[in-house]
């Protein structure tokens, strides 16, 4: 039986958190920005004017989140499944539905989120959590 190398797994955990939060960066900043302005606009607030490491901060912490429970997941479900890319979709998917798919859709109704930027930012959000975890699984190898 194998054991999980922690090092490959935080290293792993690591490049999909990387590839992640730039990927959300221009899916947030370039291709939904009008889509932002509309729900700033329709909650009379006014525009952010100016990064602020807070934000960003907790925009990391997301991400951290949904590399690494991806990369747990994968690492949990290899002897199940087989360790490779199939294994690896399987873990973003998880991981997307939890993070990326069902958290936004409680704004919906509060007029955070319009059902237009949901379904933009989760299928953006789904293909970028098969790609970081595959990368990430490519990464990874369990200790003999």
């Amino acid at each position: 039986m194998s054991t999980i190398n922690w090092t490959r797994l935080i290293i792993a955990g690591l490049v999909a958190t990387i590839l992640c939060f730039f990927s959300d960066g221009f899916l947030h900043e370039q291709l939904t920005k009008t889509d932002w302005e509309a729900v700033y606009r329709g909650l009379h607030a006014p525009l952010p004017t100016e990064e602020h490491g807070i934000a960003l901060a907790y925009f990391l912490l997301f991400e951290i989140g949904r590399g690494f429970v991806a990369m747990i997941l994968y690492v949990l479900m290899r002897p199940i499944f087989r360790p490779g890319p199939k294994t690896a979709i399987l873990a973003a998917v998880v991981a997307w539905f939890a993070f990326s798919f069902t958290g936004p859709a409680q704004f919906i109704p509060l007029g955070f989120y319009s059902h237009a930027l949901w379904m933009k930012v989760g299928a953006w959000q789904l293909m970028t959590s098969m790609i970081s975890t595959i990368a990430g699984a490519a990464i990874y190898k369990e200790r003999s």
